[in-house]
């Protein structure tokens, strides 16, 4: 049985305002708002499909502890995405549309600080070639509004042990 995780071996692929992988505009993200990032073509070979994420946010002002900023995937098959939000980088049109994507976590605030990183992990799977992350701001707050990145989302693929 496999029982070894070889995640630092593998390329990150990074979501953020500049520098990354693929797009995602976090920058001044307003309360009650959303991103879409552009779409991620994760290959279509063999490949993994369990991957450990991460989500790292600062804001603009002082936010209120225990409020979240939740975190979303939209996967598709190149043709149809979930929630229809599109291939690049844009704001979500609707709240609404979190209904159809695949929840994987929230950063919950935990400082008053601006300006303080704040960080969450998890694991995920993602059976599809092509996937978006989504960002929806669930505070009072804006994100951080300054050339940053301040803001990102990691996906590291997580290879099976080969036996």
């Amino acid at each position: 049985m496999a029982n070894k995780v070889y995640i630092a071996e593998e390329t990150p692929i990074v979501f953020t305002d500049s520098g990354g992988s693929y797009a995602l505009t976090l920058t001044n993200l307003a309360a009650s708002a959303g991103r879409v990032s552009a779409r991620a073509d994760l290959g279509s070979g063999s490949r993994s499909e369990w991957y450990a994420w991460r989500f790292t946010a600062q804001f603009d002002t002082a936010p209120v502890v225990g409020e979240q900023v939740q975190l979303y995937l939209a996967t598709s098959d190149g043709t149809e995405e979930d929630g229809q939000v599109g291939t690049t980088d844009a704001a979500l049109d609707s709240s609404n549309t979190l209904k159809n994507l695949h929840y994987i976590g929230a950063l919950t605030v935990t400082s008053t600080d601006a300006d303080h990183d704040m960080t969450v992990s998890g694991v995920c799977r993602i059976p599809t070639r092509y996937v978006s992350a989504v960002v929806y701001n669930a505070t009072a707050d804006a994100l951080r509004n300054d050339a940053g990145p301040y803001c990102e989302f990691t996906l590291t693929p997580i290879p099976p042990e080969v036996q």
